[in-house]
C-alpha cells in the first residue's frame, strides 16, 4: 500500500497535472505526507516551476486581453461622464426639492 499510493500520486501529479490537495483526496493520504514525498523527488521542483510559469503566462494574457475577452470598454469618455453628471444632478435635485 505504501509504494502504491506513491506511484499513484506521481501519476496524478506529473501525468494528469492534479494539485496536491486533489491527489490527497483521491489517494486517501494527508496533504502533508504527499508534500513531504514530492519534496524528496528530484524533478518535483522543475514541475512546480513549469506550472508557475504557465499560470503566470495565462494570468498575463488575461490581464492584457480582458477588455477583448469581455467585449467591454471601461474607459469613460468626457461626453459620457458629462451625461452621467447631468443625470445624477437631476436625480439629486428631484430628491431634495420635490419630496413626494
Amino acid at each position: 500500500m505504501n509504494a502504491n499510493w506513491k506511484h499513484r500520486a506521481e501519476v496524478l501529479f506529473f501525468g494528469e497535472g492534479k494539485t496536491i490537495v486533489a491527489i490527497s483526496e483521491a489517494v486517501g493520504v494527508s496533504v502533508r505526507s504527499i508534500s513531504a514525498y514530492f519534496n524528496g523527488l528530484p524533478h518535483y521542483k522543475d514541475e512546480v516551476e513549469r506550472r508557475k510559469a504557465a499560470n503566470k503566462n495565462r494570468t498575463a494574457y488575461y490581464r492584457e486581453n480582458k477588455r477583448k475577452i469581455r467585449g467591454l470598454n471601461f474607459a469613460p469618455c468626457a461626453e459620457s461622464l458629462k451625461q452621467r453628471h447631468i443625470m445624477d444632478v437631476r436625480i439629486l435635485s428631484k430628491e431634495r426639492f420635490f419630496h413626494e
